[in-house]
């Protein structure tokens, strides 16, 4: 018996070796059926389910070489191993059946050892195909699955970022493009108390899966830590830097207490006094905030390195103040924008992101969220190749 179920064609124009070949198939248990030329063949593959078949090189209408490339033409349909009859072995010959997709031949007249070795090799060959195409299937399922997978996921992620905001004077409004289906940037603002702020943008270094998972871990954390270490305070908001440098401290020893395989992130974390207006900065690796103290301002860069968070233990983070009186505005953003290139390689930069920022004074937080993620995509021409995030504050 073959090594899997053989449906095969057997195609001549010669009624007697027609008869002769089928019983020799079917006494190796193969389903035969019969053609007289290969324009009939065509048909009856068309509307059949043939895996060989064995068919005259010399035939009216449709020759064997013709009836080969017909197949081979058919890319939807599974693979057709063919054998050909041909009495004809000179090299020209036979580079012309090869190139007309014929796999094996047999040679006229028929050696019924010679006929069966070949037809073993076509059962080792459709097998192997057979378990190719059950694999291709599995894994065409298994990525429609993660497909979708990802896509809950990335519309989980998307709902896990809080929405434009206003908070008694202050408006938070970000802008959130993952490269991929889940990215590894996040950004967070929530109130901590009834007197402060926080808000934070932080850009884990990968992509994928892991990267959003450790996003998701610094949203939980952040803000279990922000009420603790307000909590704890408890004689009031005191020196606000040093709270906030506390806070990112801590958070420092709980990414390096996870299984994090090497990742990390950098980060840009803020308290704001709603009463004072004061505002602490705290930087982890990430690149400076841009600052506007009114309109007609410039944005300015504010605050600089630091280690990235999950590098090394007892780390003493800094914090750098500044105020946010009516008409401020201050942006956060990831590298994802100041590092996106162009076709000829250059990157957007910082310069060009403050003079946007800059043109887009006047206009609403959700306005000027808009005009950057216009700008970069007419900058790179084609999909984003990093995550790119945005968190824009402005006092009014």
């Amino acid at each position: 018996m073959p090594l899997l179920p053989v449906r095969a064609l057997v195609v001549d124009d010669d009624p007697i070796l027609l008869a002769l070949l089928s019983a020799f198939l079917e006494s190796r248990g193969y389903a035969v059926s019969q053609s007289g030329d290969g324009t009939e063949a065509l048909e009856r593959i068309a509307t059949g389910d043939f895996n060989l078949v064995v068919t005259d090189r010399n035939m009216p209408r449709m020759d064997g070489l013709a009836l080969c490339r017909a197949i081979r033409a058919r890319p939807e349909a599974g693979y057709v191993y063919c054998i050909m009859l041909t009495g004809s072995f000179d090299e020209a010959s036979l580079v012309a059946a090869m190139e007309a997709g014929v796999d094996d031949f047999v040679a006229k007249p028929l050696r019924p050892a010679e006929l069966g070795a070949r037809l073993r090799a076509a059962e080792r060959v459709l097998a192997l195909e057979a378990q190719m195409a059950s694999r291709n299937l599995e894994l065409t399922r298994a990525y429609a699955q993660l497909s979708r997978d990802l896509e809950m996921a990335r519309g989980l992620q998307l709902g896990q970022l809080p929405p434009p905001q206003d908070f008694g004077g202050y408006r938070f409004d970000g802008l959130y493009e993952a490269c991929s289906f889940v990215g590894g940037d996040v950004y967070d603002h929530f109130a901590v108390g009834d007197r402060l702020l926080a808000f934070y943008l932080a850009d884990v270094s990968g992509h994928g899966v892991a990267a959003a998972m450790m996003a998701v871990h610094a949203q939980h954390q952040l803000r279990s830590l922000s009420w603790q270490a307000v909590e704890e305070a408890q004689a009031g908001v005191g020196d606000l830097g040093a709270l906030a440098a506390g806070i990112l401290g801590a958070y420092n020893q709980r990414v390096l207490q996870m299984d994090q395989d090497g990742m990390y992130l950098t980060m840009v974390f803020g308290l704001l006094d709603r009463a004072t207006g004061e505002t602490a900065l705290v930087h982890a690796g990430h690149p400076p905030v841009l600052y506007s103290a009114a309109a007609g301002h410039p944005f300015e860069p504010v605050g600089e390195g630091s280690l990235p968070l999950g590098i090394l233990a007892g780390v003493q983070y800094e914090a750098r103040t500044l105020r946010m009186p009516p008409g401020s505005r201050l942006a956060l953003y990831s590298d994802g924008i100041t590092d996106c290139g162009n076709a000829a390689g250059e990157a957007f930069g910082t310069a060009r992101l403050r003079e946007l920022l800059g043109r887009c004074r006047a206009v609403p937080l959700d306005a000027v969220r808009d005009a950057v993620l216009q700008a970069l995509r007419g900058w790179r021409g084609e999909a984003l190749e990093d995550d790119v995030t945005l968190l824009l504050l402005e006092s009014h």
